[in-house]
């Protein structure tokens, strides 16, 4: 039996911007959770052209370090398969974690 999904998580369009609010710490299922919500907007954004991806991160910015693979490869698929050609990180100095997972996001989107 696996974890319920820890954390929080909220998509919106606006455009061609796809903004995902997600809410700390979270844990693989919540990842889980992200990429499957996410098939509900991207082919959709990636029909009517490039699009793109603002996250805002409340809380604590901190996930289990097997779920950086799992969010790699995502942004992997969307760079090669749906059109998405950028993405940025809103992480508040009051989020717990925030200078430390700079150099993860770094590593993230190292090469794509």
């Amino acid at each position: 039996m696996g974890f319920i999904a820890h954390g929080s998580l909220e998509l919106r369009e606006e455009g061609q911007i796809l903004i995902a609010e997600i809410g700390g710490p979270w844990n693989n299922e919540l990842i889980d959770q992200y990429r499957e919500r996410m098939t509900e907007h991207v082919p959709a954004l990636a029909m009517r052209g490039a699009w793109g991806l603002v996250i805002e991160i409340y809380g604590t910015a901190s996930c289990p370090p097997n779920a950086v693979e799992s969010i790699r490869a995502g942004v992997r698929e969307h760079a090669e398969k749906w059109n998405r050609i950028s993405t940025a990180y809103v992480i508040a100095p009051n989020v717990a974690g925030y200078r430390i997972l700079d150099s993860v996001w770094q590593g993230i989107y190292e090469g794509i």
